[in-house]
């Protein structure tokens, strides 16, 4: 009898999805480590942006050692100035520190040899396109930090003088309630102190900014290929602008260009605005209570008048505002008095004020004293230093102190000068007034 026949096995049918979900795992595998191969590589690139902006440190945001041939000039820092030396004063223990706009930030050098020891370091607060106002929360700034030996403070009649549509009350409030904009959220504040979460906030964008985005590597990179430009901007770790950009422009335009653009720009100013009515200046109140400041504080304070070239002398007279002048002056000269700081008047006619820009085809001179006809050079600044910083005045002063006493004196004398020095340089007052002659036609209604 024979064995029976094992039966058979049925076959086995494999799913038709097997292979589908097999590839699909094996798909996703790839994808996990593509995924994780291109978080790796983003990281790695972040982190070489980032060690290539913190490096070259274009901002000035971190205070990066500089690197000669590299980051030694910083000409992109002077976009983002306000960033910058918000920074940078915190990193360091100042005894003196300069507030003022423009005319400050590229006219006093705080490594001057005019400073004695007391007074070093000492730190460039200027900030371009600013008054008083600024100046006051960068002050509040420092002082929520460290306690300077020496404040000095330049003084701007251009400030004083506000479009009419915001004089009056609402000026008078333009202080206390302007918005927490970038600007003012990351300075500290003698209020809210050093430690407050608009602050916070502004901080982690700044660094990010500074370190990881785009724009921060084209600077950088832009920074590096700047190296090669003596002429390119810079700013010093103790803030100071050298002004060495205008190098540049003097070469592309010529200097009587600079000051016919500048003139035209401040004749503009002063035809379109007026002096706010006694009481409701927002940049007297922000001297006055900066000055109030420094002396609770026990703080010596240097505040002086900007050494306008002539050209903006005769702006002021020819456009009806000297007599606006002269009373903000005097409203100084009172707030200076009440509050215990020295007022230094170097807007005056003199060898240095009334220096002749070159002539228009010239664009090699480069004039002594004068950038353009609003802003001086280090070589004045230093000037102005010796005055109001050191111990005795020089032979031929450039300013003088204004005090009760002297102040009407002093008045008298810049008249007086004014009278000569438009008899003496006759064509040089001319171009001037012609200008203002054109804009005060141009701006009359037919």
């Amino acid at each position: 009898m024979h064995p029976s026949p094992m039966p058979e096995e049925p076959t086995r049918t494999v799913p038709a999805s097997v292979p589908v979900l097999e590839a699909e795992k094996a798909h996703s595998r790839e994808h996990t480590a593509y995924l994780r191969q291109s978080a790796i590589a983003i990281f790695v690139l972040l982190l070489l942006v980032t060690a290539c902006n913190v490096t070259i440190d274009p901002y000035l945001r971190f205070g990066t050692p500089r690197i000669e041939g590299w980051s030694q000039r910083k000409p992109k820092a002077i976009r983002q100035v306000r960033m910058a030396k918000a920074y940078g004063v915190m990193r360091g223990d100042y005894r003196t520190i300069f507030l003022g706009n423009s005319r400050v930030d590229i006219g006093l050098n705080p490594q001057s040899e005019q400073l004695s020891a007391n007074l070093l370091p000492a730190y460039n607060l200027g900030q371009p396109g600013s008054g008083s106002e600024l100046a006051l929360q960068y002050l509040e700034h420092v002082l929520a930090d460290q306690t300077p030996n020496t404040v000095v403070l330049g003084v701007d009649f251009l400030n004083y003088l506000r479009k009419p549509a915001v004089l009056g009350a609402q000026e008078v409030s333009e202080v206390a309630t302007e918005s927490v904009s970038a600007d003012a959220a990351r300075l500290n504040s003698m209020g809210r102190g050093t430690r407050s979460w608009p602050q916070f906030r502004q901080q982690v964008k700044d660094t990010l900014a500074a370190t990881v985005s785009l724009s921060a590597l084209g600077d950088s990179l832009l920074t590096i290929l700047a190296q090669n430009d003596p002429n390119a901007a810079n700013i010093s770790d103790q803030g100071f602008n050298s002004g060495s950009a205008f190098r540049n422009l003097i070469q592309n335009e010529g200097q009587a260009s600079l000051f016919r653009q500048k003139n035209s720009e401040y004749i503009d100013k002063c035809l379109e605005r007026v002096a706010p009515v006694d009481g409701q200046s927002a940049e007297l109140q922000a001297i006055e209570a900066a000055l109030q400041l420094c002396q609770r504080r026990g703080i010596r304070v240097e505040v002086y008048i900007h050494p306008y070239h002539a050209d903006v002398l005769e702006i002021f007279d020819a456009t009806g505002h000297w007599s606006n002048f002269e009373r903000w002056k005097t409203l100084l000269n009172r707030i200076c008095e009440a509050q215990g700081a020295s007022l230094w008047d170097f807007a005056n006619y003199s060898s240095r004020t009334t220096e002749s820009p070159p002539p228009k085809s010239d664009r090699r001179t480069i004039m002594r004293w004068y950038w353009e006809s609003g802003h001086y050079r280090e070589a004045l600044g230093e000037q102005v230093l010796v005055e109001i910083l050191g111990q005795e005045l020089p032979a031929t002063p450039a300013g003088y102190q204004l005090t009760p006493s002297t102040l009407e004196s002093q008045l008298v004398a810049t008249r007086a000068a004014a009278v000569r020095y438009r008899l003496e340089l006759k064509e040089q007052s001319h171009r001037v007034r012609r200008i203002v002659t054109t804009r005060k036609s141009a701006a009359t209604p037919r």
